[in-house]
């Protein structure tokens, strides 16, 4: 091999872009429950009455949770009232919803708690099974960490195959922000299933497992490693 051949082999340099990724499934730590208070009926009044006294009821039945259970409920609201009035051929109808949201960390509590004060005019409307914020910022973390790894681990199975050795780093990014197009830019998704809804005879509130997916993409450099088997084939036959 000419001098200058190995002064050329010696100073090129191969970049290596590759995607990492991790994955973790676990069971959520929290549950958002999603009830409605309504009724409808042919005088306001009435109609207006019945489902404040439902409010009434439900207020202090979240108030005695508190009190019975207080590490299980982490938080509560009680907001988004509507009213609507229609006609039909009877005549005069009039209907009102109260939206409650309660964020439970103890489930076999909330599923008791359902179980003992949904009624004809408190409707279960379904749970979204959530991770606590320490928990996503942990998984964050842990899988930032593994998804770099992996990125890392691809490079040098890409360099070992094509006789390289890995000399550094050019760039670190999540998906997406390196200038290629990608179908999925966010650097984490969640993707938590199924919500749990109510039936006539059945309420289904078996946790459903969530799974937090992390993506990084690296941007690698390599040169030629004169010890690699890959190598020695390549330049073989430039030998002067």
């Amino acid at each position: 091999m000419t001098n200058f051949l190995r002064i050329l082999l010696a100073m090129t340099v191969t970049d290596i872009k590759v995607t990492g990724s991790a994955r973790d499934t676990r069971v959520p730590d929290r549950a958002e429950l999603h009830l409605q208070i309504s009724k409808w009926g042919r005088d306001w009044a009435t109609t207006h009455r019945t489902v404040a006294a439902s409010v009434g009821a439900l207020s202090e039945a979240i108030k005695q949770l508190e009190v019975d259970s207080p590490q299980a409920l982490y938080d509560h609201s009680i907001a988004q009232v509507s009213q609507s009035t229609w006609s039909d051929e009877i005549g005069a109808a009039y209907a009102e919803t109260v939206d409650v949201t309660m964020v439970f960390t103890d489930f076999q509590v909330m599923s008791d708690w359902i179980f003992a004060h949904s009624n004809e005019t408190v409707h279960i409307q379904g749970i979204d099974w959530q991770l606590s914020p320490a928990a996503k910022n942990d998984l964050a973390i842990s899988l930032s960490v593994e998804a770099m790894r992996d990125a890392r681990r691809r490079a040098e199975t890409y360099a070992v195959a094509a006789g390289l050795t890995i000399i550094g780093i050019n760039t670190i990014a999540d998906p997406g922000l390196m200038g290629e197009p990608r179908n999925d830019p966010m650097p984490f998704a969640r993707v938590a299933a199924m919500k749990a809804n109510a039936s006539a005879d059945v309420i289904d509130i078996t946790p459903s497992a969530i799974e937090t997916v992390a993506q990084v993409e690296a941007h690698f450099l390599a040169e030629p490693d004169p010890s690699a088997t890959t190598y020695h084939a390549a330049t073989r036959g430039m030998v002067g």
